[in-house]
């Protein structure tokens, strides 16, 4: 008993010791008083103002309802602890080794800013907002570290926004149009256009960046004109929401399926009326609808057996979302098309971001009879991926399946599996990712559109594993560097060596750059050429980065011209 009271003496005075030692730094904002934490990261000071609510928690009759802006408080804002995560599938996280220990909450809606030094209100600083990826269904914002990014005399935000069913479910009509998840994305970036001086940032020099679903959300909010004046650069990484699958297909349906699950929708009742629907999922516990969200019915009984669409995505809402955005930005004439080119754009991919693709096709193995670390045969190609794509990219036109499959084919079963992962690779992001940067090139005066690909590899991928066949750097590796490497140098000792910081030192500081002027090029950087139309620069960022142009020519014309030219072609002789 008395060694049990000595160590909860010594525990208590260890711990007291350790908040002693601690340094704390309070900013008064429009919102609040809010006490952030010192960090002392390489040599630096960085403080960390964490869990910092932007909207009204979206719950109980909120759920599924527009963001509503916080209230001001009066006492101080407890900032040193980060909060919830949005609501999302555990065993997903489980499955991808991620951690699951922390806290999830439909009250999510918090951002965190990281501030270089000692709080001033006269530093004017540039600010970025990152965005995060992970299909708008997983991840949160505070697990990227802005240390690295904030180091460079830059303030970083980082946000939660509603994930899954909770930001982006929808009855198709006003009853409950969806993309909260967007809205969220809008409402933190209010609160920053009003709060973010309090802690020496510029709401006049604001940059939003993102990564996959991030990179997404990024180009929907530039084409979304009652945005202007929150932001005035994009940094769109590996995510365009020009995509073909960037616009959800019958969302109505997927509603009802969500409700048969969860009891709302009885047996074939597909009649229900959507204010009933709405207002009962509304008294759904989290993790019921956490639950349906995560039943792998839902996705079959929308797709059937294979599909490379996503079931939870934005939709046409009729107010932030009009038309389809190709259709938006195939009119230069249009609001939404000239707000896009006021805005500075950074865009690019990587050089391998078909790695995600043994994903959908990891269940074909044994029917098809292949194993994926050998490779992917022609057959999987030809049969599965080619017909399904030129059904869901190009209305179920036969011809484009043969294109595709002719196009793509091998010989080599090497080579094969990279024709296949390139042709995902190519559809989702980087054809996606060229046309955007095309869109923002055209009739445009100023240089500030610059592309990029990504090629510096590193020795593994997350959560999805990688295969002899296997070349280049996998989706999102960039942000290893970006977002402080020494977290992964036990997986792969590279990003931690002198040539992996100084690399890092190298892609911040081209990013902090554009945050800050709309340019990356800087003094002791390889030169980086806006993108033009004619001439199509792009930088390949890398260890030594080297500039280049006509990214990927031939991949990039045989999506955007040769397909479209067969399928005109076939049909003039059918007629």
């Amino acid at each position: 008993m008395a060694s049990q009271l000595l160590l909860c003496v010594w525990v208590s005075f260890t711990m007291i010791l350790y908040t002693s030692c601690q340094s704390f730094q309070t900013v008064h904002t429009p919102s609040g008083p809010i006490k952030g934490l010192v960090v002392p990261t390489l040599g630096k000071d960085i403080v960390q103002f964490r869990n910092i609510p932007y909207a009204k928690p979206p719950i109980g009759n909120l759920r599924f309802e527009k963001p509503l802006p916080i209230e001001p408080w009066t006492e101080i804002l407890d900032g040193t602890v980060f909060g919830p995560s949005c609501m999302q599938d555990k065993s997903f996280l489980s499955a991808i080794g991620e951690n699951t220990d922390h806290a999830m909450s439909e009250d999510c809606l918090y951002l965190n800013v990281y501030v270089p030094g000692d709080v001033s209100t006269n530093a004017n600083k540039a600010v970025m907002v990152w965005i995060h990826g992970g299909g708008l269904v997983l991840f949160n914002g505070w697990g990227y570290d802005a240390s690295f990014l904030t180091m460079k005399d830059i303030i970083v935000v980082t946000i939660n926004y509603r994930l899954g069913i909770f930001g982006f479910l929808s009855t198709g009509d006003l009853t409950m149009p969806s993309n909260f998840g967007l809205w969220d994305m809008i409402e933190a970036l209010k609160w920053v256009n009003k709060n973010i001086a309090s802690f020496g940032g510029d709401p006049d020099s604001v940059t939003i960046f993102g990564e996959s679903a991030g990179g997404i959300a990024v180009s929907f909010l530039g084409i979304i004109p009652n945005t202007a004046g929150l932001f005035k650069r994009m940094i769109a990484q590996s995510g365009s929401a020009i995509a073909y699958y960037c616009v959800t297909r019958d969302p109505v349906k997927f509603a009802k399926s969500i409700g048969k699950l969860v009891g709302c929708v009885a047996g074939k009742d597909s009649d229900i009326d959507n204010h009933v629907l709405r207002d009962c999922l509304k008294r759904k516990t989290a993790d019921e609808l956490l639950q349906a969200q995560s039943n792998p019915g839902t996705r079959t009984q929308h797709f059937g057996t294979f599909s490379l669409l996503p079931t939870i995505w934005p939709v046409i809402d009729g107010e932030l979302i009009q038309r389809p955005p190709l259709d938006i930005l195939n009119d230069p004439n249009s609001e939404e098309s000239i707000y896009f080119r006021s805005l500075d754009l950074l865009a690019g991919t990587t050089d391998n971001e078909g790695v995600l693709m043994p994903m959908f096709l990891a269940g074909f193995q044994e029917s098809m009879k292949f194993n994926m670390t050998e490779g992917i045969p022609t057959p999987v190609l030809c049969d599965v991926v080619a017909p399904t794509l030129a059904k869901e990219m190009f209305n179920d036109n036969s011809v484009a399946s043969d294109l595709i499959c002719k196009e793509y084919s091998s010989d080599s079963l090497e080579q094969q599996s990279r024709n296949i992962v390139n042709l995902f690779a190519d559809s989702w992001f980087v054809f996606p990712t060229m046309h955007l940067l095309e869109f923002h090139a055209k009739d445009k005066l100023s240089p500030n559109t610059y592309q990029y690909v990504y090629t510096q590899a590193v020795n593994f991928w997350f959560w999805i594993p990688t295969y002899p066949w296997m070349e280049g750097a996998g989706h999102a590796v960039e942000l290893l560097y970006m977002f402080g490497p020494t977290g992964f140098s036990e997986r792969d000792p590279s990003l931690s060596t002198d040539e992996g910081r100084a690399f890092t030192d190298v892609l911040v500081t081209y990013w902090t750059n554009f945050a800050k002027s709309g340019n990356p090029n800087g003094d002791g950087l390889v030169p980086w050429k806006a993108f033009s139309l004619s001439s199509r620069d792009y930088l390949e960022l890398k260890y030594q980065p080297s500039p280049g142009q006509n990214l990927f020519e031939k991949r990039m014309k045989f999506l955007s011209q040769d397909i479209s030219n067969k399928i005109q072609s076939a049909a003039k002789t059918e007629l």
